[in-house]
């Protein structure tokens, strides 16, 4: 491999092989009535998205409560994911965590587990301050984890964003495959694809799904593809062809069924519902996070009803 320098060391130049790429559903955790994580239900779910053609799944991230489970319950999910995906596909593990110690410990307890892919924001609570502490926050993990790191840009949960020009730096680690850009800002995105033009930038917003994968983004991690994946995957394969005209069109259908997401008090309740009536999964959220009521299914359904045939293309 080839030497790259930069202004803090040399880094190693990744093999494409590294990369991470594709559709890659950030996965609800399901749980049942008692908060137990939902073993079964995660198992269906997994096979669900594999069958529909996706890339790799990502687990314990935002749309898996990641934050808000406790220990036993995001080992069980763990565990459960990788037995299910049964070396398939990749499994990204999501470590969301308050500091840089304890979202190490984190991925450690995971890689004992076999887990080899990692997702990480910054720390929250005390967030870093500049971007040279992000740096050095990622390039620390880097250097202590066997596996591969995706840094993961989501500011409205971390309040601080990684700018284009860290992105940069980061993708130079060796060990760091990928940043997950969830920010929704276009001119950050693509200016972040127009400076890593060798790739590594994941598209983390729906709405700039499309956009981003035309202009480089190597993949889209989106919530609504725990329901529909193989629409997902057949939007990918268009992006890939660079058939504008085929992507237009499924944006737009992402866009309009989008609008379901704020038919529920929270949108991670919209999307386990899309899921459960399905057969796939049970509805329920985890403590804190209101479940979808009755009124809230109705007005679901007479949205799908209209508007779900959106997402079946051929």
């Amino acid at each position: 491999m080839k030497k790259i320098q930069t202004d803090d060391t040399d880094f190693m130049e990744k093999s494409p092989e590294a990369k991470i790429k594709g559709i890659i559903p950030p996965l609800v955790t399901p749980l049942d009535r008692k908060g137990r994580v939902d073993e079964e239900s995660l198992e269906k779910l997994i096979s669900h998205c594999i069958q529909g053609g996706v890339s790799a799944l990502f687990i314990l991230g935002s749309c898996g409560e990641g934050s808000v489970l406790t220990d036993l319950q995001k080992k069980t999910a763990v565990r459960c994911a990788l037995k299910a995906a049964e070396n398939k596909i990749p499994v990204l593990v999501g470590a969301l965590e308050t500091s840089s110690q304890k979202i190490l410990e984190e991925i450690k307890s995971y890689e004992d587990m076999g887990a080899e892919y990692f997702v990480s924001a910054v720390p929250y609570y005390l967030t870093p301050e500049t971007q040279t502490e992000i740096f050095h926050h990622y390039r620390f993990l880097a250097e202590h984890i066997e596996g591969k790191l995706i840094a993961y840009n989501i500011p409205p949960y971390v309040h601080c964003s990684i700018l284009p020009e860290t992105m940069k730096r980061l993708l130079e680690i060796p060990k760091i495959i990928a940043v997950k850009d969830s920010t929704g800002d276009w001119s950050l995105c693509q200016k972040a694809l127009f400076l890593n033009p060798q790739g590594g930038i994941l598209s983390g917003n729906e709405e700039l799904c499309g956009a981003a994968m035309l202009f480089g983004a190597e993949g889209c991690v989106p919530c609504l593809a725990n329901a529909y994946p193989a629409f997902y995957s057949k939007m990918y394969q268009y992006a890939r062809e660079k058939n504008i005209e085929k992507v237009i069109e499924y944006q737009k259908a992402i866009v309009e069924i989008k609008k379901v997401l704020s038919f529920t008090e929270n949108w991670i309740a919209a999307v386990k519902y899309l899921c459960a009536r399905k057969g796939l999964i049970q509805p329920y959220t985890v403590r804190g996070i209101p479940m979808i009521n009755e009124a809230e299914q109705k007005r679901v359904e007479a949205f799908l009803a209209d508007n779900e045939k959106l997402l079946i293309k051929n």
